[in-house]
């Protein structure tokens, strides 16, 4: 089952509720005033921490909270917006997903999202921990539990909520100063839950396009409107993007799928897909099964590396034990075997030549169209099979299982600054393309419009883009000249933190003005700001001011949007804002 808003009764949106509720409240607060900003899932936990940890210190000082986002979508974020489209999908199964915190369970209402989905549907269907659902309903349930959070404010805690864009930050005596560009505030503590604010590379000089599309960012869907059913749209990208993008031109269309096979409407444009390693993303069936034991990557091993006192060679000395676990997994389904030196045995009677191995895993070599295809159509059977009964697929599920645990080591022990650059550039998205896709049902929608015509992937090895004005199109060619052209280009790849590049506005600024400082590994510089092993900025002292989510990557690792627990950084910032202040 795929839950979807139409399957719940009617909700107020978190803003509206505001507004009615919580602004005729407001009071000034003297110099406790703090300030949140990004008003996604992550700046939601940060309020939560905060709100509970005051009612359970029975905090007596006064506090305002300024609650900062770039518009009206408080608690969900635009990856989580209430206005978007149903056919975009979280991409694992429901039963995951809670966003309260159980250190609080005995002082709020808290309902997972199958407990609140339960209580909100309109439907007699039952709710399942393996069903999934649309990130539009999940953001409604963000935003209930935003305002359960509202609902429960203790006294001395006055919430105000800015749906403006933080353009600067300023050292102001012993505060910050906020400012947007109609007001600005000084405050004495500052959560930042900024998101994924950041820009790619240009994958063309701008200037030397016209009367043209070029997108440069891929949400929201609705900017893909005014393409023209004529068009021919190149996609860079083969991941969970490209299948929003792909959908919004076809399903949002008012095109259909059934048993299979899609059926247009007429106004779809024609969609070319490549990227510069010509993989598709795995798809997966509901992982909420018990999993098959770790041989060699299990809590013990993990100990030992937590005690080492040097930083670890994650190519040497973690990688290659990784592959001898995932081969161990393939096996162990393949043959039904869990006992370790019977399994070795099995593998060791098999040719080298013939194994599998991590490179079989991560780097199919897929030269035409026709294995890409065949390659989606063999992963969306294996799939099917689930993990228990898929070599492949449990062989794939690896890499999610250990992933808390490289995320342990990345931000306390660390890793080399050379193996850091090759984790963070090569083996998180190779490893994320198999262990983390889209449902079984997604993927099966895009087989079924490459069978009908409107996709056509592009096997390209090093693919370029450029512009050609003789016909106002972009031309993407590979390293053998073979090249393809199309009238609209959109990348679909998800922006990471880069200042050198400069690439998100606000941490730009903050860069220019010397508030800040790139984070360093050795030689190796992953993009983010300098900030200690608890999120907390290095460069501004007077102030309390700590990242949250994807403005730790470099620093943390494998953050996830909707984890509670994952990376919490927040509940540091809490703990040093209530002492300080």
């Amino acid at each position: 089952m795929i839950w979807n808003t139409q399957h719940i009764n009617p909700q107020q949106d978190l803003y509206s509720y505001y507004q009615e509720r919580e602004q005729k409240k407001l009071q000034q607060h003297g110099d406790n005033t703090i300030a949140i900003v990004g008003g996604g899932p992550k700046g939601l936990y940060g309020l939560n921490h905060f709100v509970n940890r005051v009612r359970i210190d029975r905090a007596t000082k006064s506090y305002k909270v300024l609650w900062f986002n770039n518009d009206e979508l408080f608690g969900c974020g635009p990856n989580y917006s209430i206005h978007q489209p149903d056919f975009l999908l979280i991409n694992y199964c429901i039963g995951h997903l809670n966003a309260f915190h159980d250190k609080y369970s005995q002082k709020e209402d808290q309902q997972n999202f199958m407990e609140w989905l339960s209580k909100v549907k309109c439907i007699g269907t039952d709710v399942q921990p393996t069903d999934f659902a649309s990130r539009a309903l999940v953001g409604y349930y963000l935003q209930w539990v935003a305002k359960e959070t509202m609902r429960q404010l203790p006294a001395n805690v006055q919430l105000q909520l800015i749906a403006e864009p933080v353009v600067a930050i300023a050292e102001q005596h012993s505060k910050a100063r906020i400012e947007t560009n109609t007001g600005s505030w000084d405050v004495a503590s500052i959560l930042l839950a900024t998101g994924h604010c950041y820009n790619n590379t240009p994958l063309i000089n701008e200037s030397e396009v016209t009367a043209v599309s070029y997108i440069r960012s891929p949400y929201p869907v609705s900017k893909y409107d005014d393409i023209a059913s004529d068009s021919k749209v190149g996609i860079t990208g083969m991941g969970l993007t490209f299948i929003d993008i792909a959908l919004a031109l076809t399903e949002g269309r008012g095109g259909t799928f059934d048993n299979g096979e899609y059926c247009p409407s007429g106004k779809e444009p024609l969609i070319y897909s490549f990227s510069r390693t010509s993989l598709p993303i795995f798809c997966r069936g509901p992982q909420y099964q018990e999993k098959r034991p770790l041989h060699l990557l299990n809590a013990s091993k993990f100990k030992l590396w937590m005690q080492q006192p040097t930083k670890i060679d994650f190519e040497k000395d973690v990688l290659p034990i990784i592959e001898q676990e995932i081969q161990l997994r393939y096996y162990a389904v393949q043959f039904n075997e869990n006992d370790l030196e019977h399994l070795q045995s099995l593998i060791n009677a098999i040719p080298l030549q013939h194994r599998f191995t991590l490179h079989k895993l991560l780097k199919p070599n897929l030269t035409s169209e026709e294995e890409i295809l065949r390659y989606i159509e063999e992963n969306i059977e294996e799939a099917q099979r689930g993990e228990q009964n898929s070599p492949l697929m449990a062989a794939a599920s690896v890499w999610s299982e250990i992933c808390p645990s490289i995320a342990e080591l990345y931000s306390s022990v660390g890793f080399t600054g050379n193996s850091q650059q090759q984790l963070d550039q090569y083996y998180f998205g190779a490893f994320n393309r198999v262990s983390y896709g889209p449902p079984i049902a997604n993927m099966e929608k895009i087989l079924a419009l490459a069978r009908a015509g409107i996709i056509r992937f592009l096997p390209l090895k090093k693919p370029t883009i450029r512009w050609q004005e003789v016909g106002s199109v972009f031309v993407v060619c590979d390293e053998n000249g073979k090249a393809t052209s199309f009238n609209t280009l959109i990348d679909a790849r998800i922006g990471r933190p880069s200042l050198h590049q400069h690439n998100a506005a606000l941490y730009d600024t903050l860069l220019s003005q010397g508030l800040i400082c790139p984070h360093q590994n050795e030689a190796y510089f992953p993009g983010t700001l300098s900030m200690d092993k608890r999120g907390k900025c290095n460069t501004l002292a007077r102030v309390p001011i700590y990242c949250y989510g994807a403005n730790t990557e470099g620093v943390f690792f494998d953050n996830d949007s909707l984890s509670r627990t994952k990376n919490d950084t927040s509940c540091y910032w809490v703990d040093d804002t209530i002492r300080t202040l």
